[in-house]
């Protein structure tokens, strides 16, 4: 008679759904998260030493919301964990400088993106022929050589013009 009422009662029958249902949804699938992580090494220049307590810092392009990983141990292992869906950034800061990358990498959501990278010094600013501060190139036509053909140009031009518009010598 107690075994019929067991298996009879409601709440019995709620409780055993109820266990199912947590068994085939598990809770990370009802939070619905929208970050994911960046992970990797990174490498001296050789590309083959691992650098030890280097900082990974990514920095969102839109909303300039910045990310930064844990010290690497001495395999160079970093990992930026909860990182917003999106583009991104990317630096590192070591013990012998700060490194800047100039590509964008992109997060998703609930995904692990793996980047290892390698340290390489870049080479000084020092403004010299053909080059403007910040390390960028002058173009062709702003370097010596690119003004003394515009000005060659202008001379020959002028030298053309000159001889047709001169009236004919009669003789």
């Amino acid at each position: 008679m107690l075994r019929e009422k067991i298996f009879k009662s409601k709440m019995l029958a709620v409780g055993i759904v109820c266990a199912f249902s947590l068994l085939l949804f598990p809770y990370e699938a009802l939070s619905q998260t929208s970050s994911g992580s960046v992970t990797g090494f990174i490498y001296s220049e050789d590309m083959k030493t691992p650098v030890e307590n280097a900082v990974v810092k990514i920095r969102n392009v839109k909303d300039r919301r910045e990310f930064n990983s844990f010290p690497t141990d001495k395999t160079g292992v970093y990992r930026i964990a909860s990182v917003d869906e999106g583009q991104y950034i990317l630096g590192v800061s070591t013990p012998s400088g700060d490194f800047n990358f100039d590509y964008q990498i992109t997060v998703k959501a609930n995904e692990v993106g793996k980047l290892s990278l390698a340290l390489k010094p870049g080479a000084p600013s020092t403004p010299g022929q053909g080059q403007q501060q910040g390390g960028q190139k002058k173009g062709f036509f702003l370097t010596p050589g690119g003004i003394v053909v515009i000005v060659a140009a202008a001379i020959i031009l002028g030298i053309g013009i000159y001889e047709l518009t001169k009236s004919p010598s009669k003789k």
